[in-house]
């Protein structure tokens, strides 16, 4: 996201000793998509996040393509699609490739577990329902229409509001790079530019939280080389007392795109606006045996 955003308390400094009020110091965390060289941020946490207690492999989930490569039209009927299970672990896949899937869930209950996904940036559409989306940079709330950005590694976890009438319905793109604005929408210094659907108005950041204290088991589900591994916390994973930078997740209401701009005195051409966020190559995606 090339927007600059901080939250909570971070020192005057990066990389210099962020002393707690009681003794010690914070633990500084670089996260980003590119190591060193890409947007980044820096998250200051209570305790280390290096300590764990245990790592197992939990489930294999590689894609597996439909056998059935006849070319005809096909017919997604989501609606009678398996219903309820985890926003994270009962995801049916739908379509994919080498570098993006296209995945389908009901989620009926909130997951106690976080997650990670370390193989694929997350593009999240709520066809459905409403909640917030919890992460060691704060809460996001969502609703109807959204779509959330989570960046590849980013910790997460959904509170759906299952009181609501409408129940979840999520549709989830996973794509190999990293998800960010069309570079048609962006001036050379990363700004949306005047013919872009939406602006810096329309996207919605995290709000800060309150960190949270707590030793004890802490599962992180994570995703990596097609597979969910689970990494065992000895300390609660939201325990960030501040953090700032580029990398975070966001959301983006699909209402607030605009249609098709006419500029005065035909300074630009019409055009028909997407908002496709995705970089992907034109590779066919492949459906897969769900």
């Amino acid at each position: 996201m090339p927007i600059y955003h901080t939250l909570g308390k971070i020192p005057r400094k990066r990389h210099i000793a962020f002393k707690k009020p009681g003794g010690g110091i914070y633990a500084e965390e670089l996260v980003g998509h590119e190591g060193f060289t890409g947007t980044s941020a820096l998250i200051y946490h209570i305790h280390p996040p290096t300590t764990v207690k245990s790592v197992r492999r939990v489930r294999e989930m590689k894609f597996e393509a439909d056998p059935d490569q006849t070319l005809h039209h096909r017919h997604f009927k989501t609606a009678q699609a398996k219903k309820g299970g985890s926003a994270t672990l009962d995801r049916i896949p739908l379509l994919f490739n080498q570098d993006i899937a296209m995945l389908y869930v009901e989620p009926d209950k909130n997951d106690t577990h976080f997650y990670r996904n370390a193989q694929a940036d997350e593009l999240i559409y709520v066809a459905k329902g409403s909640g917030a989306l919890e992460s060691t940079y704060g809460v996001l709330p969502f609703r109807e229409g959204d779509y959330l950005v989570v960046h590849r590694g980013i910790l997460q976890r959904f509170n759906f509001d299952l009181t609501a009438k409408d129940k979840p319905k999520l549709v989830i793109f996973e794509s190999r790079g990293h998800v960010r604005w069309p570079k048609r929408y962006r001036n050379e210094f990363g700004q949306l530019i005047e013919g872009a659907p939406y602006s810096e108005r329309d996207i919605r950041r995290p709000t800060f939280v309150e960190p949270i204290d707590e030793m004890g088991d802490f599962p992180i589900l994570v995703k990596q080389y097609d597979g969910i591994n689970e990494i065992m916390l000895d300390h609660h994973p939201l325990d960030v007392v501040g953090w700032d930078g580029y990398f975070y997740p966001w959301a983006f209401n699909i209402n607030s795109a605009r249609g098709p701009t006419i500029f005065i005195r035909k300074r630009f051409p019409l055009r028909t606006i997407t908002a496709t966020l995705i970089p992907t190559k034109c590779s066919t995606m492949r459906r897969a045996n769900s």
